[in-house]
């Protein structure tokens, strides 16, 4: 590659880069107030869950009577668990939120 050839490839690396940070900023303030994806997810001998993929591309399996956050998935990385997720322990919301055992 001639030092124009590079340079030139330097220049179009750095606007796409810029580009995606701007696209990247525009998404987070245009996706957050509806999931991305949400569907209900029937399971044999389980209950549904509701599936649903938020802005930055974090899965979330929710219980769709209570509400409850029952796994969620590092951001772009849907099978793995988010570090420090607490899936919920059976408690009513009021005692989770009292730390109560």
């Amino acid at each position: 590659m001639t030092p124009a050839q590079q340079a030139a490839h330097d220049t179009a690396m750095e606007a796409a880069a810029r580009t995606l940070g701007h696209a990247c900023t525009f998404a987070a303030l245009h996706a957050t107030t509806t999931p991305l994806f949400q569907r209900t997810m029937r399971r044999p001998q389980s209950a549904p869950v509701l599936v649903r993929v938020v802005w930055p591309g974090v899965l979330l399996v929710c219980d769709p009577k209570t509400g409850d956050v029952l796994a969620e998935s590092e951001p772009g990385k849907p099978q793995q668990l988010k570090a420090g997720f607490l899936p919920p322990t059976g408690q009513s919301p009021a005692m989770r939120r009292r730390g109560a055992p």
